[in-house]
């Protein structure tokens, strides 16, 4: 007679999000930061376009949340210099007080995936945040 293992262990679960916070105003990503970390996802805050992409180099994110004035770059090349590192699939919200419509039309070009006017609605910044990881993560695995 085989002896029969069934494996009763439950699947590890995978780590939290890495969600790269982008605003020159530290009380914003102070407050983005915190909201975050609260719903379960792990929060880095960058304060320039270039401190993002540095981090992001090394770390790179499941999503970021790009405001678009930063003091050494336009947080629309940001999105597009993080489009271009990371490739489709990495979420881009873009959150801003600058609605203008040339502001809203340039988003899909520069490969932005959301934008969020500021104040920012959190519970729909969460909500369209875990959709948008978890639909991420499955074509990352798919492919």
């Amino acid at each position: 007679m085989n002896a029969v293992t069934v494996d009763t262990s439950t699947p590890a679960e995978a780590p939290p999000a890495t969600v790269l916070v982008v605003d020159d105003n530290r009380v914003v990503t102070r407050a983005l930061a915190s909201l975050l970390r609260d719903a379960g996802f792990t929060p880095f805050a960058c304060h320039s376009g270039a401190d993002a992409m540095a981090y992001a180099a090394e770390n790179p994110p499941a999503a970021a949340v790009v405001d678009i004035h930063l003091p050494d770059m336009n947080g629309l090349v940001l999105s597009q210099k993080l489009r271009e590192r990371f490739g489709p699939h990495t979420p881009i919200v873009v959150v801003s007080g600058d609605t203008s419509m040339e502001t809203i039309m340039s988003l899909p070009h520069v490969g932005a995936t959301y934008f969020f006017p500021k104040p920012v609605n959190s519970s729909l910044l969460l909500e369209r945040l875990r959709e948008l990881v978890e639909n991420s993560a499955n074509r990352e695995c798919a492919q």
